[in-house]
């Protein structure tokens, strides 16, 4: 044999002895396997529930198996546990005496012992085999009737599966859902908040096998399916938990639903004919059809002349909502005033009839209008996402930058700038950016500008705060200059605070702390704008520095406004339903409690759910809009600022078109126009203010989808340019700023030929 051959002989050798020793290291032992029936407290489980093995001394999850992805299983599951034998072990397998859990879905139901390799052993999995003689709790699914308004508590019910010797204790706490018809959920009920957020531990007594947990529930008036959210209970102490959820519903009020029309404002075409639909709306889908007839009646307006006469039989099929009565409405080329007639429902079939009969507004083609929507200027949250759900919206003293207080992600503050009715973004403020880190923003409700543009306010009410922000005036930039927060360290009367109001020459700022029922006196620093406190005035309680009585009638004040001679500070109590005056320190900006107008009381009206006031530039008027009542009143001052309650326009004697749930009202530099917000019609409407007496004459509507409306669902805030001829309006719902010319405002721009400087 020559050397050659014998060199690769010896390789060959080699190789084949590193081969074996290669193959010897990787040969594994075969699969220990765990099969049976997987149940759940005796229940089938659903398909593709997840039986996993968790392997304690490598802390894996080593194998699982998704039910009844095997056929040949035939309904049971198997778990094919990886083995190894030789060291150092690999990771991720097994060996004889190994400790492991095994799962179901996440949930502990088994210890073992891994057995030998190459073994296949049976075991049934179910948690009922790990509760020894522990009870076993359950939630069960609850429901409630929302009501109208105010809080009602939905109860949900927890069992145990047998009387516990030991006290047994469970956590709780609820969980907004991703599902259509999802319930919102918050920390006070307002007009976004189906439900408050809670949660705690609740006790089975000794013996006791149910117990109960309670949930508030915020009621409305608002049309809209049922609506739901998750209570999930976890950590029970002395027992185990079998289904740890339970879904709470809310229910639309009645067991059949609500049938709905909503009144329609119509628009003269200048020539021909028009067709306008009628929405009629059930409260919720129902199981059967829904039928009602109808009928169209004048009253003002000629039919054959102003209208087609309309009858007949309308049907919303089962499972839908909704349905439409159209009406044709002729031109005519006489000047008039409005016209009105009516479209009746009768004999309804599987519902209610609520707003019945439905009333149609015919606006003369040939008036004057008071505002124009510049659509394609405005902005929402598709180009600003940070415009979700706005609150409220000022304007710069120099009309080129704007500012809009959100709810969006926690409070976030939009800065906008405004040229010729266009909004450029400019700035977006949250306290997670550098500088801003310390500002408190939750849920704002105010936004109010200094005089002087040197400084913004902004009041949030999450957090029962005001923020105060530097302004540069020739970037409109801001820089966060100090957070006032109640309690931080003494109570300034902030609990959720939401309005604030600047005194003439801006040398004290009150605010009025809705959960406090208290107003709060600050004083501006002159130089940088800062807040220092004075005091605060509260309901029922007797400030002993002031002269006056006790303040009364002072119920979750929501808006207020200081006279245009510092003399008096006005507040709007939604809950008392009443206007609440204080006379003023023109010094030291203090209040002192002068007296309370509630509705119906010694002569006063329709203040129902007073939501917001105005007070006149020229000192002579205070308007109130109530807006549980639809109404807007009106108080007269006279020279020594004695206020009396004059009178009031009202949607029920039909003053005017629109203004469902009043939220807002303001009026212009001249006294001469008064503008308010209705929240549930989704309406701007205009009033002349006469000048000799200040009541009130409707003059014009804008509403969402009517006329080239849009993005206006929900207004809830609104400002004047200083100049009066601009009006921006915050819509929470449709997530936007409308943009409005005011009469003031020369529409001979809107041919697009030139714009207005």
């Amino acid at each position: 044999m020559n050397k050659q051959l014998m060199i690769k002989i010896a390789l060959f050798v080699c190789l084949i002895s590193f081969s074996v020793e290669k193959i010897e290291a990787k040969l594994s032992q075969p699969d220990y396997v765990l099969y049976g029936t997987a149940t759940w407290f005796g229940g089938p489980l659903a398909v593709e529930s997840e039986i996993s093995l968790y392997l304690e001394n490598q802390l894996l999850t080593v194998t699982k198996y998704s039910m009844g992805t095997v056929d040949a299983l035939n309904g049971l599951y198997a778990l094919r546990v990886p083995m190894d034998s030789l060291d150092p072990r690999s990771y991720g397998k097994a060996r004889p005496g190994d400790p492991a859990t095994i799962f179901i879905n996440g949930k502990k139901v088994a210890e073992i012992i891994i057995g030998e390799y190459g073994v296949a052993e049976r075991l049934d999995i179910d948690p009922s085999n790990l509760a020894g003689d522990q009870s076993v709790v359950n939630i069960m699914d609850g429901q409630i009737k929302e009501g109208d308004s105010g809080q009602t508590d939905v109860m949900l019910t927890l069992t145990l599966s047998k009387a516990s010797t030991e006290l047994v204790t469970v956590d709780w706490t609820t969980l907004e859902q991703t599902v259509a018809n999802a319930a919102q959920g918050g920390e006070a009920c307002d007009f976004d908040v189906d439900f408050i957020h809670s949660n705690g531990t609740v006790e089975f007594a000794i013996g006791a096998t149910t117990t109960f947990v309670s949930v508030p529930i915020c009621g409305d008036s608002i049309i809209e399916p049922s609506e739901t959210f998750e209570v999930f209970i976890n950590n029970s102490q002395n027992a185990m938990t079998q289904f740890d959820r339970a879904i709470a519903t809310i229910l639309d009020d009645d067991g059949q639903p609500q049938l709905r029309g909503f009144d329609q404002v119509i628009f003269e075409p200048e020539s021909g004919m028009i067709t306008q639909s009628f929405n009629v709306k059930l409260s919720r889908a129902y199981e059967q059809n829904v039928t009602v007839n109808y009928m169209t009646q004048a009253v003002s307006a000629t039919p054959g002349s102003d209208f087609i006469p309309v009858s007949g039989m309308l049907t919303i099929p089962a499972g839908d909502q909704e349905a439409f009565i159209n009406i044709d409405v002729l031109a005519d080329n006489d000047d008039e005033g409005i016209e009105v007639f009516r479209l009746v429902l009768s004999e309804p079939v599987n519902a209610t009839l609520v707003n019945n009969p439905m009333t149609a507004f015919i606006m003369d083609a040939n008036r004057d209008e008071q505002t124009k929507p510049d659509q394609d200027r405005g902005v929402n949250n598709q180009d600003v996402p940070a415009l979700t759900s706005p609150t409220d919206v000022v304007f710069a003293p120099n009309a080129h930058d704007v500012y809009v207080g959100t709810l969006f992600q926690g409070g976030h503050i939009v800065h906008l700038g405004f040229d010729n009715g266009r909004l450029p973004l400019k700035q977006v403020i949250n306290n997670q950016l550098v500088g801003f880190e310390s500002a408190l923003l939750n849920k704002i409700r105010d936004v109010k500008m200094a005089a002087d543009g040197t400084t913004l306010y902004v009041a949030a009410s999450g957090d029962h705060a005001i923020n105060v922000f530097s302004r540069d005036t020739q970037t409109g930039q801001l820089s966060l200059l100090q957070v006032i927060e109640n309690g931080s360290p003494d109570d300034m009367g902030l609990g959720e605070v939401y309005a604030m109001a600047l005194s003439p020459g801006g040398a004290h700022l009150y605010a009025v702390g809705s959960l406090s029922d208290s107003v709060a006196v600050f004083a501006v620093d002159a130089l940088d704008g800062q807040l220092s406190y004075v005091e605060h005035e509260t309901n029922s309680v007797n400030d002993p520095s002031d002269v006056g009585p006790p303040v009364v009638f002072m119920d979750r004040p929501i808006d207020i406004k200081v006279a245009a001679d510092g003399s008096a500070v006005y507040v709007a109590a939604d809950y008392s339903s009443a206007l609440v005056v204080f006379e003023r320190d023109g010094t030291d900006g203090s209040l002192n409690f002068k007296e309370s107008f509630k509705s119906g009381v010694n002569g006063v009206q329709n203040l129902g759910g007073a939501a917001a006031l105005w007070a006149t530039n020229d000192n002579e008027n205070v308007y109130v809009v109530g807006r549980a009542d639809n109404t807007v009143a009106r108080f007269t001052v006279s020279a020594s600022g004695q206020l009396s309650y004059a009178d009031a326009v009202t949607q029920v004697d039909a003053d005017f078109i629109g203004l469902d749930a009043p939220t807002a009202i303001m009026g212009n530099g001249d006294n001469s126009r008064i503008y308010a917000l209705g929240f549930d019609d989704s309406s701007m409407v205009s009033f002349n203010r006469d000048v000799i007496d200040g009541h009130l004459i409707f003059a014009d509507i804008e509403q969402d989808n009517i006329k080239d409306v849009t993005d206006l669902a929900g207004p809830i805030g609104m400002d004047l340019s200083a100049d009066n001829q601009w009006i921006l309006v915050a819509a929470a719902i449709d997530n936007a700023i409308m943009v409005f010319r005011t009469h003031l405002n020369d529409l001979i721009f809107d041919d697009g030929f030139e714009e207005q400087p």
